[in-house]
C-alpha cells in the first residue's frame, strides 16, 4: 500500500505436490515458500521451507522462518553488489536506509518518508 509493489515479484509459492520444479524462470531474487497442501494465500508463514532465488536460481535453501529468509536475501544483495530490482526498489531501498541504519543521510522519498513516519508515530 505504502511502497506500492506488488508483493508476489518477490514472495513465491512452490507446491510440490503440483509440481516437480519450481516456477522460478525470470525472477531476480524471490524468497520461494515450499508447501506441500493447498494455500489460501501467496504468502505461507508456515511453511515447509524456505529458499532464496537470485537470478532465476535457488542460491540458499532449507531456511524455516521468513524473517531468516528476507534478512539474508537483503545481505546477500548487499554484500554481492546486486541491484535492486525495478519493481522492488522502494521495498529494498527502505529496508536499506529505514531498517537496517545504512545510508540515513540520504532523503527518503516521499513514499519511504510516509511509511517511515507511519512506523514511528505513537499513540
Amino acid at each position: 500500500m505504502y511502497l506500492r509493489e506488488d508483493h508476489l515479484q518477490i514472495f513465491k509459492t512452490w507446491n510440490v505436490d503440483e509440481l516437480d520444479e519450481p516456477d522460478i524462470a525470470n525472477t531476480a531474487v524471490a524468497l520461494l515458500t515450499t508447501v506441500s497442501e493447498n494455500t489460501t494465500g501467496p504468502i505461507d508463514f508456515s511453511p515447509a521451507s524456505i529458499a532464496i532465488v537470485v537470478e532465476d536460481d535457488i542460491v540458499v535453501s532449507d531456511l524455516h522462518e521468513m524473517a531468516d529468509a528476507f534478512v539474508l536475501l537483503f545481505g546477500l544483495m548487499y554484500a554481492l553488489h546486486l541491484d535492486y530490482p525495478k519493481k522492488l526498489m522502494h521495498t529494498f531501498t527502505f529496508t536499506q536506509t529505514v531498517i537496517m541504519g545504512l545510508d540515513e543521510g540520504k532523503p527518503l522519498k516521499p513514499c519511504l518518508l510516509n511509511l517511515k513516519n507511519h512506523l514511528f508515530l505513537k499513540h
